[in-house]
């Protein structure tokens, strides 16, 4: 009775790893200036919102610091919205990467994905994926101790949603966990918080008086 107990305990703990993550997580990119970017997750919607600081004497100048268009993505509508403050409107369009030149336009032949085998990125057990798109390396560590999200971040400002090619190939290379580090070009990302919690359905809405665009 007692190892029966104790596999469907180890089973019910291996569902919840599996299981879609909801919450808030915490990035940071640190180059010349630092991005901070809070990506808000929900069952079937993500909202990420980033902020550019200038770095002084070393470090963020926070006084300074420059709001990004906030990024809604609706998995239900198929649709991404870039919601401008400071013009008061949102922007949709179908549901797609939102990426540099060098990644949305990248076909599925093009891409391959490689697994390094398990590292320890601080509190989290991952694996090491590197990913060549044509003639660029990307390297990921992702782990699965928190769940999945149907958004991988796979740089500064570079967004997969799931069902996009670069999505769809780490799926299936097993890598369909929550990205704890990520390397491109040198430019390195790390998630640096994790909040467990139910995001309140305000945060997912397009804010009253914006204009809706498309």
């Amino acid at each position: 009775m007692k190892k029966l107990t104790l596999v469907i305990f180890l089973l019910v703990l291996l569902q919840a790893a599996r299981a879609q993550f909801e919450g808030i997580l915490m990035y940071d990119c640190t180059i010349k200036n630092k991005t901070l970017t809070s990506v808000y997750c929900a069952r079937n919607k993500v909202l990420l919102e980033s902020k550019i600081y200038p770095m002084k004497g070393g470090a963020a100048d926070i006084s300074a610091g420059k709001e990004q268009d906030d990024l809604l993505f609706d998995f239900d509508a198929h649709k991404i919205y870039r919601i401008s403050s400071k013009h008061k409107a949102a922007i949709s369009g179908d549901m797609g990467p939102v990426a540099a030149d060098r990644f949305d336009k990248i076909k599925s032949d093009e891409i391959s994905v490689e697994d390094k085998g398990a590292e320890r990125i601080g509190d989290y057990n991952c694996h090491h994926f590197v990913v060549k798109l044509k003639n660029k390396q990307l390297d990921l560590w992702i782990t699965k101790d928190l769940g999945t999200t149907p958004l991988c971040m796979v740089s500064q400002f570079d967004y997969f949603p799931a069902g996009s090619v670069l999505n769809d190939k780490l799926k299936a290379a097993g890598a369909d966990g929550i990205v704890v580090r990520s390397n491109i070009d040198d430019v390195v990302v790390n998630l640096t918080g994790v909040q467990r919690k139910t995001v309140p359905p305000s945060y997912f809405e397009i804010p009253g008086g914006y204009s809706k665009e498309q």
